[in-house]
Order: structure tokens, then C-alpha cells, then sequence
């Protein structure tokens, strides 16, 4: 069985579905670190900025704007035919998001 990407998060309850965008970017606000983001983008070929959509001369709020608007498109709730993608978009996003924003 694979891994699924909230695994080892105990406290985000997945049970009823994923929760709203914003629960579920708050949940992955508290949880995940640089390093880890660092893990996530190691394996791209996009750069963060261009996961995100964003050029390198970005403020930190059309960053986030940016990563709202993807988060929103990606959600896993909202994209039941395809939720493996949307799994690893959402992740990818929020990385990005994580590394920039530190």
C-alpha cells in the first residue's frame, strides 16, 4: 500500500475527507519544516517559483496569493478523479510555499 502524504500527521483527521482549504493549509503550515520542503522540491524539475508560478522578484504576499490560488485548485477534495495528482500537486505547492516563505 503507499504511503499517503498526511501518514505519521495523527492530529489532522482525515476521516471525513481532507477538511476545508484552509484547514488543511493551516494543517500543513504547522507541519511542515524547511528540510522537509527541501526533501519534496530535491526531486523536481520545476524551480519553487515556478511550482508556484511566480517570478523571482515576488513579494511574499503574491507568493502566497499564488499558493492560496493553487491550493484551491489542487485540493484533494475537489479533484476526486484524480486524486493522486492532486495529492502530489497540493504537496509540491505547499513545499514551494514553505521553502520561499522562510
Amino acid at each position: 500500500m503507499a504511503k499517503h502524504f498526511l501518514d505519521g500527521y495523527e492530529k489532522y483527521d482525515t476521516t471525513g475527507g481532507f477538511g476545508s482549504p484552509q484547514q488543511w493549509r493551516a494543517a500543513f503550515r504547522e507541519r511542515m519544516t524547511r528540510e522537509q520542503a527541501e526533501v519534496i522540491l530535491k526531486g523536481q524539475e520545476l524551480t519553487p517559483y515556478e511550482i508556484l508560478g511566480v517570478s523571482k522578484e515576488a513579494t511574499r504576499d503574491q507568493i502566497k496569493a499564488a499558493r492560496n490560488a493553487l491550493i484551491k485548485r489542487w485540493h484533494p477534495d475537489l479533484n476526486p478523479q484524480n486524486i493522486e495528482e492532486a495529492i502530489r500537486k497540493s504537496v509540491e505547492i505547499n513545499a514551494a510555499y514553505t521553502f520561499l516563505s522562510e
